[in-house]
């Protein structure tokens, strides 16, 4: 994790937000307990794929996260103010994708994926964000329309986009659009991928976007993960959420009201898991968990929630 710790300042303590959302738009956190071990201490490799990194760059710690947190809550009370139909938070949107994929070679080894896979990847990840895959799943009504791909030869992008410099370079390179268009790019991560968050957009535009693990995609190689789940877990960092077990035990853990508290991230799919004394089994389920692709299924009203707060606040018709 030496060199996610090292990244965490730069490129995510500017995002990390949607704390305030669930709160101020209705229902307060999920009841933890106090006392559990920190996010980054507990989350070792649930979702690495096997001799990768310890942890996904989207780890961060309670007290960023509170800091960063005010910032949105200061947002949204300030676009509550100047509203007078509160109820178009809740609209949702149609969000363009931009698919970048970066190849050494034109075979599935080399990181080559054709126009039908990036097709069946966006289709995964409107059935997550419809709702589509569970009764108990919320729809958040954003829709992703792909406006464009391209592909890049270049070995050290591929290879190397875990080295800040070169993922720099590659995104300066290749990302187009505004906060509201997410860019993807399918690499060789050593991690199945890594997000920036809304909040970081403002400060650093051309780092923004979701990189992902190439073959994670659907019909991939990544045993357990190639489903084309990475991508909707990713979007959701993107879109302004933690993880599902962020602050573990303790009180406000994720800041939804609906996930209940998790001490550690899932690995596989543990059905009656339950890993803190608070109510409620572990939201195993859910996209922001680490669970297998197979696990995945539901986004829940209370993340939703806070996805609508901070695309108004940071991202929508930016």
């Amino acid at each position: 994790m030496s060199q996610t710790k090292k990244r965490v300042p730069a490129a995510l303590a500017a995002g990390l937000l949607a704390a305030g959302a669930v709160t101020l738009l209705g229902g307060s956190p999920a009841t933890a307990v106090a006392g559990s071990a920190s996010c980054a201490d507990e989350h070792a490799s649930a979702r690495a794929l096997p001799g990768s990194h310890g942890h996904e760059r989207n780890e961060v710690s309670d007290a960023e996260a509170a800091r960063i947190n005010a910032d949105l809550r200061q947002k949204v009370k300030e676009r509550a103010s100047a509203r007078t139909d509160l109820s178009a938070q809740a609209e949702g949107g149609t969000i363009p994708v931009v698919f970048h994929v970066v190849y050494t070679s034109k075979t599935t080894a080399g990181g080559y994926i054709d126009k039908a896979t990036i097709d069946k990847q966006i289709e995964v990840l409107n059935k997550g964000f419809a709702g589509a895959e569970s009764n108990a799943a919320a729809n958040t009504g954003f829709k992703f329309v792909l406006q464009g791909y391209d592909y890049t030869q270049n070995s050290d992008w591929f290879d190397n986009v875990d080295t800040e410099s070169v993922e720099r370079e590659m995104k300066t390179a290749t990302r187009v659009g505004g906060a509201s268009t997410l860019n993807l790019w399918s690499t060789n991560t050593s991690y199945l991928g890594f997000a920036t968050f809304p909040s970081s957009y403002a400060g650093d535009p051309k780092m923004d976007g979701v990189v992902f693990k190439y073959t994670s995609v659907p019909g991939g190689s990544a045993t357990n993960f190639n489903l084309g789940k990475t991508v909707t877990h990713e979007t959701g960092h993107w879109m302004g959420l933690w993880h599902t077990f962020q602050g573990g035990c303790k009180s406000p853990g994720d800041e939804v009201a609906d996930t209940p508290a998790q001490a550690s991230a899932s690995s596989g799919c543990p059905t009656g898991r339950d890993s803190c004394p608070a109510p409620g089994v572990d939201p195993i389920h859910n996209y922001m968990d680490y669970s297998y692709d197979s696990c995945y299924n539901q986004f829940t009203p209370g993340q939703n929630a806070r996805m609508q707060s901070a695309w108004m606040a940071y991202r929508s018709g930016k």
